[in-house]
């Protein structure tokens, strides 16, 4: 018999979970409290960044004004000077009127108008006043005044019909001059461009009002023709401002007042001073020596268009002229102001900061804003609030 081996039973062995050791206790809660704090500062760290606070201030508006002294001058060197023109022209105007027809009697005259002389001759044609036109309707007219029309040129008249009445209203025409020989009439002859007028003269007394209305009349016409003139060579865009002033030297008329006519004619004789000026530097000048009268916790926000530049002398021989400036705008408080000092706010309530402010006359409304929405106070650092004037 084989003898049989003796199995033995081998027994697992159980490691039992030992209790942490009181050091490693530690160790754990420290971690756990280090991770708590971390979060909570990171918590604290994102509300430090996104806090923040919008004060919008409606000001109470003041209205500031000033008036300054200017010199036009030639060439500008100093303060208050500007560069400009000051120019001088001596007009002489004369011009017929016509008298209305309402309140007037109707009576026949003799039509006129302007006529050209041509002369397509070698030579010089002289023509006596009176020398005959004859239009191609037939209708006879006859120069006011001789003239002489150089060879292959021209000359300008009046001519007036030879019979009253409206057949000599004839329109623009050619007019052979049948005093002159038949060859020569195909050379030398007289065109109207306009249509002869005054066939009918409405007549009636003249009176002073008539005279006045001519008087008006011509002094409108040499104050825009000397503008022009003076003008010429001058950058009108950028010495914009302009002044004219017309004095009358003479001014005459060839009827007398009650005198019973259909139409008569008065004559001028003015001068004109034109003065020319930068407009824009004399704002800006005056724009900034505004803003020196501001108080100190205001700045301009808008100066108005009503500004007024008055002309007090022109001196035309040395080619300069005084002006009165006025100028007038709005100020409100100026955000450097200690007023509006955001140290002054930190940490404030909602209605602290409003109290604090609202003591200012220069603030007429407040409105804050939170972000986040739920924050009941002013944020703790000074560039986490922004304040803005509306205005």
């Amino acid at each position: 018999m084989v003898p049989q081996k003796k199995r033995t039973k081998k027994r697992k062995s159980k490691v039992a979970n030992k209790p942490l050791s009181r050091s490693l206790r530690v160790y754990q809660r420290i971690s756990i409290l280090f991770v708590v704090i971390s979060f909570l500062l990171l918590l604290f760290v994102l509300y430090l960044s996104i806090s923040s606070a919008t004060i919008r201030v409606t000001p109470n508006a003041q209205v500031v004004s000033h008036e300054v002294s200017m010199e036009v001058v030639p060439e500008a060197r100093t303060s208050g000077q500007v560069s400009g023109y000051v120019r001088q022209q001596n007009v002489e105007l004369s011009d017929t009127f016509e008298l209305p027809e309402e309140g007037a009697a109707a009576s026949e005259a003799k039509a006129g108008g302007l006529v050209t002389l041509i002369n397509e001759t070698g030579s010089d044609q002289a023509l006596v006043a009176t020398t005959r036109l004859l239009s191609q309707d037939g209708v006879l007219f006859r120069i006011d005044e001789a003239v002489n029309v150089p060879a292959y040129g021209e000359a300008t008249t009046m001519a007036h019909a030879d019979e009253p009445g409206l057949g000599g209203e004839v329109g623009a025409t050619q007019f052979r001059i049948p005093g002159l020989s038949v060859s020569v009439q195909e050379l030398v002859y007289a065109v109207s461009v306009d249509t002869m007028t005054g066939g009918i003269q409405y007549v009636q007394a003249l009176s002073e009002a008539h005279i006045q209305d001519a008087y008006a009349s011509l002094e409108t016409r040499a104050r825009d023709e000397a503008v022009l003139a003076l003008a010429s060579g001058i950058n009108t865009d950028v010495f914009d401002g302009a002044y004219v002033d017309v004095e009358i030297l003479t001014q005459s008329v060839d009827a007398e007042v009650g005198s019973e006519s259909g139409s008569f004619e008065a004559s001028m004789s003015v001068q004109v001073t034109g003065l020319f000026y930068d407009e824009e530097t004399i704002l800006q000048y005056a724009s900034a020596l505004l803003q020196g009268q501001v108080g100190e916790d205001y700045e301009l926000a808008e100066v108005s268009d009503g500004y007024v530049i008055e002309v007090r002398s022109v001196d035309a021989s040395a080619e300069q002229a005084s002006l009165r400036v006025y100028i007038d705008g709005t100020a409100i408080i100026s955000t450097a102001s200690d007023i509006l000092d955001a140290e002054r706010l930190l940490g404030r309530t909602t209605g602290e900061a409003e109290t604090i402010l609202e003591t200012s006359e220069l603030i007429d409304e407040i409105s804050i804003r939170f972000t986040p929405f739920w924050l009941q106070r002013i944020p703790t650092l000074e560039d986490h609030i922004k304040i803005i004037v509306d205005y």
